[in-house]
């Protein structure tokens, strides 16, 4: 057994657990006569085999089943992993009637986020020591779902401390700094606060549903249905961007997966280091 220590999203997202390291995890891409439409629906994809990817940790989604293809200068995947609620609301506000205005409340959105390697020592593990550059594509039920995208970003870690970055331990003892920023780009989302009574449950974030730029790139879709979340997402082989990873047309390229449910605080599920082989 050897431990893993990771990071995606806000703040120190992949909790302290064990992950077997035995058999390599692989996803093959399969073929598709044409594109998928990007409706959280899997009808076009019954000619592509899945693979359920195992998750560990206290986010309550302990494996997800995913399929890729590529088709043209495009890769697609299918993402499905079992959910009791949907949670298509983050922080909402509610309104209080005994103080005469709105109070957010602690509901969290499902998430689920790829990681790709840009550049160093690749590990599912974001804090343990390495330092490198992830392209996180992060797919957000609410704050990215509302757009029809995964809001895509990097995870930045260095031994030496940067603008914005926050600091963790690593098992070694050492230190870490850990950023996060957004891809180029417009905004994805914008908090927004309600003066006055309109119903009873408000959105507390406002989502930019015209984003443009890198941050746009990861076109997704994901629909609730029961007791399953069904996601599609959507990017370029290789954009062109600075701040993304470019996924090769033919051979191997590290990843891993995180799931997060509407469930206490920002406790989550990740994979080990997973192998996407392009074919």
């Amino acid at each position: 057994m050897r431990k893993v220590f990771s990071a995606f999203g806000a703040s120190l997202l992949f909790s302290t657990f064990a992950i077997a390291a035995d058999a390599e995890t692989v996803i093959e891409t399969g073929k598709l006569a044409s594109a998928p439409a990007l409706d959280g629906k899997a009808d076009d994809w019954s000619g592509v085999s899945g693979t359920e990817i195992a998750l560990t940790g206290e986010g309550g989604v302990d494996k997800v089943t995913v399929k890729a293809a590529v088709v043209g200068d495009m890769i697609y995947f299918l993402a499905q992993w079992a959910d009791a609620t949907e949670s298509s609301n983050h922080k909402p506000y509610e309104w209080d009637e005994a103080s005469g205005k709105y109070k957010r409340s602690r509901q969290l959105e499902d998430r689920l986020a790829f990681a790709f390697p840009i550049s160093g020592d690749f590990a599912a593990n974001h804090v343990g020591g390495n330092v490198m550059t992830t392209d996180v594509w992060h797919w957000k039920a609410f704050r990215s779902n509302e757009a029809g995208l995964a809001h895509d970003k990097s995870h930045v870690t260095s031994t030496e401390e940067t603008k914005k970055a926050k600091k963790f331990k690593t098992e070694a003892g050492g230190e870490i700094y850990l950023s996060r920023p957004s891809d180029e780009g417009d905004k994805l989302y914008k908090a927004q606060k309600h003066k006055e009574k309109v119903g009873d449950v408000m959105p507390s974030y406002e989502v930019n549903k015209e984003a443009k730029g890198s941050i746009a790139d990861v076109k997704a879709k994901g629909v609730w249905s029961n007791g399953m979340w069904t996601l599609e997402m959507a990017r370029k082989l290789d954009t062109g961007h600075a701040d993304d990873a470019v996924i090769p047309a033919s051979g191997d390229v590290m990843m891993a997966i995180a799931a997060f449910n509407d469930i206490d605080g920002e406790k989550h599920s990740v994979s080990k280091e997973i192998t996407l082989r392009v074919k």
